[in-house]
């Protein structure tokens, strides 16, 4: 992993500790004190690296590149499960996906397959509007080859390799997003 590398980190090293330190300040654990829950996560693939969490007391959170020694739970992701959402999120950088999501209103419900034969759901609501709402069901690979522009919509649909239930014409209208 090149490029996507600095995206997995920063995510690794600033969005989740603030995530997990925003949650843990809306919702206080009590008799966490003298508590050290450890966790190592490592991505494999053309590069490998880990990163270790470290949560104080159910208060304090820390990450250290490298990773922890005999850290109480390790997690090992492939880069395979990690590049498709990166792709994906990188695909929204352009002024005419910007224009074309500021002006989208209603509900996404994504079932993405993931390698090993299980399912993430991810739900987009686009301008704080629940209506109109789709599901969009496909494989982590083929949505983000959708979203990345290297596979028509449309065409995927067509072949079986995505699936949609709800409004359609909303549906169709989410291709100014992607293409």
């Amino acid at each position: 992993m090149t490029e996507s590398s600095l995206g997995i980190q920063e995510y690794l090293e600033t969005y989740i500790p603030d995530l997990v330190a925003k949650r843990m300040g809306e919702k206080p654990v009590s008799d966490m004190e003298g508590t050290d829950f450890t966790l190592n996560v490592t991505i494999k693939g053309e590069k490998t690296f880990s990163f270790g969490i470290s949560i104080k007391d159910a208060k304090e959170i820390s990450v250290i590149e490298g990773g922890i020694e005999n850290p109480m739970l390790e997690v090992v992701l492939s880069e395979d499960f990690v590049k498709p959402l990166v792709d994906l999120a990188s695909s929204f950088t352009g002024r005419k996906q910007y224009d074309a999501v500021s002006q989208t209103k209603g509900t996404v419900d994504f079932e993405v397959g993931m390698p090993g034969d299980w399912t993430l759901p991810v739900q987009a609501v686009f301008n704080g509007a629940s209506q109109p709402s789709l599901r969009i069901a496909g494989s982590s690979s083929d949505l983000a080859r959708i979203a990345t522009g290297e596979l028509n919509g449309p065409t995927a649909f067509m072949q079986g390799k995505i699936k949609f239930e709800g409004d359609m014409a909303f549906g169709l209208s989410l291709g100014s997003i992607f293409m």
